[in-house]
């Protein structure tokens, strides 16, 4: 079963930046295909490069995150091209919202995230309105399912209809209903609001960026603040090189580092592993996942004849350096299909159909 990684759509007005960051982000330069275009990352963890040490695997496979660029969102363009864009965002798993704050951007921070807001509003109200109207004027006795999602819509209907993003309490009740991921509504996806500064604004919280940082945390939104210029011009430097000039500006990661961070915190996001002579993987799982489900992850026969799990704790195996003496001293679990995953686990799957 080949497993997608986490898809993240990037939007934002006209010339914030946004492609510059696609484009730092996905380690590839160039111009996107008709200004949208999907590129895989790769999650850079030092855990892995250890665990690749003690194995010695002939495949070594790092956790990815997928990001999608689009057209910049234009609120004076017309609704075929605004549809076009939120058509483009319909199968990502959460949102980054790219904020300019340089010389030259037409429109302040704030205004920004306002229209970005204003236009996710707009766009999920009339889809809820849409779903509303046709189950209640349905010929036909609604199934329990479709009670339910009518009950979901009206209760959703209100904050948008106060022109408020939704509450994460929505998210979560929306990822247990099938059929509400079918209407993609992007109000209610994770979302992280990535300021994106010239040199000279990076860092400094002005009244408007620390009411916006209010905002985020009011809303649920992640925040994270970059410069996309400088990061890009890191790439022409040494490792040392820019280990240097990140802490000349009070940083120990790289952008791509502190935003992969960020959206695993923010979307509740672990990495678990499997490990052999063949192949160290990391592999990426939501928080609270069980060892079936996780196993499911890697395979779908792991998950259907499940039996058991053996797991090991990546800081246990790093300190002893091999398996036989985490036997020895009894830090090998075996757990049962309802065993939480926990970041860092290494799990053996033994399953039997």
């Amino acid at each position: 079963m080949g497993y997608l990684s986490m898809n993240i759509g990037i939007i934002g007005l006209p010339f914030v930046g946004k492609t510059t960051l696609f484009q730092l982000f996905s380690g590839v330069s160039g111009q996107t295909a008709a200004g949208s275009e999907t590129r895989v990352v790769k999650v850079k963890d030092p855990r892995v490069e250890t665990l690749s040490r003690i194995y010695q695997p002939k495949k070594t496979t790092y956790a990815t995150i997928q990001f999608t660029d689009t057209p910049g969102l234009d609120p004076k363009a017309g609704a075929k091209e605004r549809n076009r864009i939120f058509g483009i965002l319909q199968g990502v798993d959460a949102l980054l919202w790219v904020i300019g704050n340089f010389e030259g951007s037409e429109k302040t921070p704030r205004e920004q995230v306002e229209d970005i807001k204003s236009e996710i509003i707009i766009r999920d109200l009339e889809i809820v309105e849409n779903g509303i109207d046709r189950l209640k004027h349905a010929k036909y006795k609604l199934e329990k399912s479709e009670e339910e999602l009518l009950d979901f819509l009206e209760r959703l209907h209100h904050p948008l209809d106060q022109t408020l993003l939704p509450g994460a309490e929505y998210r979560e009740e929306a990822e247990k209903r099938k059929a509400v991921g079918g209407l993609n509504l992007c109000s209610i996806k994770p979302s992280i609001l990535l300021l994106n500064s010239d040199e000279a604004s990076f860092a400094i919280e002005t009244p408007e960026i620390k009411r916006i940082r209010e905002d985020c945390a009011q809303n649920r939104l992640g925040w994270l603040e970059l410069s996309g210029k400088f990061e890009m011009e890191l790439n022409d430097f040494t490792p040392e090189e820019r280990a240097d000039l990140l802490t000349s500006i009070g940083l120990n990661e790289t952008g791509i580092e502190r935003l992969v961070r960020e959206v695993y915190e923010h979307i509740g996001l672990i990495s678990f592993f499997t490990v052999g002579d063949e192949e160290v993987r990391a592999w990426t799982v939501r928080e609270k996942t069980g060892a079936k489900d996780a196993a499911g992850k890697i395979h779908t026969d792991f998950e259907r004849g499940f039996i058991r799990a053996e797991v090991m704790r990546f800081e246990d195996l790093a300190r002893e350096g091999q398996e036989k003496k985490l036997k020895e001293l009894g830090l090998v679990k075996v757990v049962g299909k309802d065993h939480i995953v926990e970041d860092g686990d290494i799990l053996y799957i033994r399953f039997n159909i």
